[in-house]
């Protein structure tokens, strides 16, 4: 990684190292759209809500998203990692990712959160 790209402040996405690339990629479409850019490690750990938490840790935006294969989670570095900001069960149903992306670049720029419901 560059001196540049080490300094860039990014969201963190830390995904399930069974997580298909493509629907990490739309979570950080819907960041991109709003600005804000964002990383991508992959864990070990298939809890989203431990991942989104190595994230926001990780992150000096201090706002982590983890992913696994049912779950996307939001967080920030100050929360509880059993506390999460905004969690969406995705099962089958990515159809939100890119809105859940949107809302982590929303909490960093304290902007109204875009409204994702599992109906």
């Amino acid at each position: 990684m560059r001196p540049v790209e080490q300094e860039r402040p990014t969201i963190g996405i830390r995904a399930g190292s069974d997580v298909p690339a493509d629907r990490i990629d739309q979570i950080g479409f819907g960041m991109e759209e709003e600005g804000v850019p964002s990383l991508v490690t992959r864990g070990g750990s298939f809890d989203a809500a431990a991942l989104a938490h190595e994230a926001a840790l990780a992150s000096r935006l201090g706002v982590g998203v983890g992913v696994s294969t049912r779950q996307i989670v939001v967080t920030t570095e100050k929360l509880d990692p059993a506390r999460p900001y905004l969690t969406f069960d995705v099962d089958a149903d990515w159809t939100h990712a890119r809105d859940m992306g949107a809302n982590a670049a929303r909490l960093v720029k304290r902007m109204p959160l875009i409204e994702v419901t599992n109906e």
